[in-house]
């Protein structure tokens, strides 16, 4: 997908998506919701029927958790259904809870395993970790966790899960995490002093 493009249809969304929300004139309503469509409507070629969905006010960056469980020298991976590659357990924050008890939560419903969150690795714009680009702006929180207790259980996000070591990974999805991550968890777990990366 193209940067600049997808730059611009991402701008013009949240342009859209304000004055949607902060206009009263049915004129100008009529002007940003066809502003909506056409940001939708610079995607369509690369993504075919793409729309984006009409959020409520000021357009922010969506936020996906990742938890980092480490125990025995040894990494919690998950495989995920719909593309049989391996991640990080984690997925989209849900609303009404924190960044960690959404970490938390996501490991227990694609692993099985119970964990307390010991720190922020990192929180990162994940179009500058070497990610594939996709529509929606997304911010990446990566959290060192502890296992306490549980039993490895699938659900139905995820076909697999085990523990494997570093250098022993199994095929990531690139769309979800990438190995630096990975790496910096081990890092930050032999050295939990470390500060929190960030761009």
């Amino acid at each position: 997908m193209s940067k600049d493009l997808l730059s611009v249809s991402r701008e013009l969304k949240s342009m859209a998506e304000a004055g949607l929300r902060y206009s009263e004139g049915p004129y100008d309503l009529e002007r940003y919701k066809r502003l909506h469509e056409i940001a939708s409507e610079l995607l369509d070629a690369e993504e075919r029927e793409f729309r984006w969905p009409v959020e409520i006010g000021y357009a922010t960056p969506k936020v996906d958790v990742r938890a980092a469980v480490i125990q025995d020298g040894k990494i919690l991976l998950v495989r995920e259904s719909s593309s049989g590659q391996w991640t990080l357990p984690g997925g989209w924050a849900d609303l009404n809870a924190s960044p960690a008890e959404n970490a938390a939560r996501e490991v227990l419903e694609e692993a099985g395993i119970v964990v307390e969150v010991r720190k922020l690795i990192a929180c990162w714009d994940k179009d500058r970790q070497g990610h594939p680009r996709q529509p929606e702006h997304v911010y990446k929180l990566v959290f060192l966790c502890e296992a306490t207790g549980g039993e490895l259980t699938l659900s139905h996000e995820t076909d697999g899960a085990d523990w494997f070591a570093p250098d022993a990974l199994p095929d990531l999805c690139p769309y979800r995490a990438a190995e630096h991550y990975i790496t910096l968890a081990f890092t930050h777990a032999a050295k939990p002093e470390l500060p929190t990366l960030f761009d």
